[in-house]
């Protein structure tokens, strides 16, 4: 029974038994209510097995209600910075029903006089809060029962990952041959997962754990660090670290395929920015060879990967910047296309969206970010190589205002910070956030080109 209790579906199971309870009460009160009253006595005219029924289950109430809350508290330490939203809403409703709870108890005992004015009240505001309660966590707590069961996969992964560890997890210096068969079962490797989703997080969240397989040894040296660094409440023993153990070696297959699709995603995005670089540095695509109807196609086909085509018609690009601009903003979203096919996509846009006049006007530099007043000749050279680079395309006018949220500002960094991330995203000492977008975009900009574009930049207020 414990070993049930303490199981995602379990703990969702006493959930409803709670609601339920919460229900039932409500109903017996009224119908107790209904029934005249001796005041004097304070004994009620109502059947003797109702009102009996309903102190055995307000009985039950309580006792279910202390159990949430002892599961419930510890989990609080769990957190690393501050508590969710729900969980605050949640942690808030549990205080409220045992601060009713009290008031309720003391008026029935001592203060029986106020009984029939207030103790319906608080019936109803019980089981309002035990419906807000149960529904805030259950549909959630039922999708973790459902993932905790399918989380080990088929039958036959099953096995796999039960041989994988049964072969492996001894060379971790694991003798114990009984506890060796509860951790090569799947019952063992259900419990490592409950226990690593429940208590190595106390520090940092999963993804720090299972960004890469490891070596049985390296896994138990992990865990062994996360167990040092458990807190009082929820401590992480010797028996859990050997089940988180066995759990994270036979998931270590599927860690290594994940990492080589990441590994895949990556390469595919650097070949983009690529073919967008190489896009950019071509001249028009002649007229023998553009068809506009397949490069319609092509964009429709391509843009629709992540949202409407007819997004663009709702803002259409207006110049050739513009038109950069937006695809190497698909691009930085995951696009995947070769040159020629972004070289389509870019003319068909500059023919369908762009003013006439525009192609003789990108030559001269198009959408300056500002004027040249008060800027030396090293600083103008930056502002002209600011546009002609696409930079105003995701960073906007002077750095200022970048087309995303997830895009740094550049206008007012210092000219020595600006220098030092373009050669750290050069050579690929900077790699984090979506700097994989700049990596294509920066490879061809020279030391001097980068020496005037910082110097633009950090001229700017």
């Amino acid at each position: 029974m414990s070993d049930f209790v303490s199981t995602t579906l379990g703990n969702s199971l006493i959930g409803i038994v709670f609601l339920g309870l919460a229900a039932a009460l409500t109903f017996l009160m009224f119908y107790v209510w209904k029934f005249p009253f001796d005041h004097e006595r304070y004994k009620s005219a109502a059947p003797p097995l109702a009102v009996l029924s309903h102190r055995l289950m307000g009985y039950l109430f309580v006792l279910i209600y202390l159990y949430i809350m002892w599961n419930m508290v510890p989990r609080l330490w769990s957190y690393q910075v501050e508590l969710p939203a729900r969980t605050v809403l949640h942690l808030a409703l549990g205080i409220s029903i045992g601060a009713l709870l009290i008031l309720k108890l003391v008026i029935v005992r001592f203060f029986k006089h106020m009984e029939a004015k207030l103790v319906p009240a608080l019936g109803v505001g019980l089981f309002l809060c035990s419906f807000l309660l149960i529904a805030l966590v259950l549909p959630f707590s039922l999708r973790e029962a459902y993932l905790e069961s399918t989380a080990l996969g088929d039958e036959s992964m099953i096995q796999s990952r039960i041989k994988r560890v049964r072969e492996l997890l001894p060379t971790t210096g694991l003798e114990d041959e009984t506890l060796l068969a509860d951790l090569a079962s799947k019952k063992g490797l259900i419990a490592g997962r409950r226990i690593l989703t429940a208590k190595c997080v106390q520090c940092h969240d999963l993804r720090t754990v299972l960004v890469r397989p490891r070596t049985p040894q390296a896994w138990q040296q992990t865990v062994s660090r996360m167990a040092n660094r458990s807190t009082i409440l929820n401590p992480i023993t010797e028996d859990d670290q050997w089940f988180v153990t066995a759990y994270l070696i036979a998931v270590s297959p599927t860690l290594q395929q994940t990492l080589k699709e990441r590994r895949k995603m990556e390469t595919r995005a650097i070949e983009s920015q690529t073919s967008m670089q190489s896009a950019m540095n071509l001249r028009e695509i002649e007229d023998a060879d553009y068809e506009h109807a397949a490069a319609e196609k092509l964009f429709k086909q391509k843009c629709s990967q992540c949202h409407d085509h007819t997004q663009v018609e709702q803002a259409p690009p207006a110049t050739k910047a513009d038109v950069l601009a937006l695809v190497q903003r698909m691009v930085g979203n995951g696009l995947a296309a070769s040159e020629a096919e972004l070289g389509a996509i870019i003319r068909y846009l500059t023919v369908t969206y762009t003013k006439p006049a525009e192609p003789q006007q990108s030559k001269q530099a198009p959408s300056l970010p500002q004027k040249s007043a008060g800027l030396n000749s090293l600083q103008t050279q930056g502002m002209e190589l600011y546009t002609q680079r696409y930079c105003v395309g995701c960073h906007g006018p002077a750095g200022k205002s970048p087309v995303s949220p997830n895009y740094p500002i550049l206008g007012g960094q210092k000219k020595d910070y600006l220098i030092q991330q373009f050669k750290d995203i050069q050579s690929g000492a900077r790699n984090n956030g979506i700097t994989s977008t700049m990596s294509a975009l920066v490879q061809p900009v020279t030391a001097e080109e980068i020496s005037a574009i910082a110097s633009y930049l950090s001229a700017q207020q």
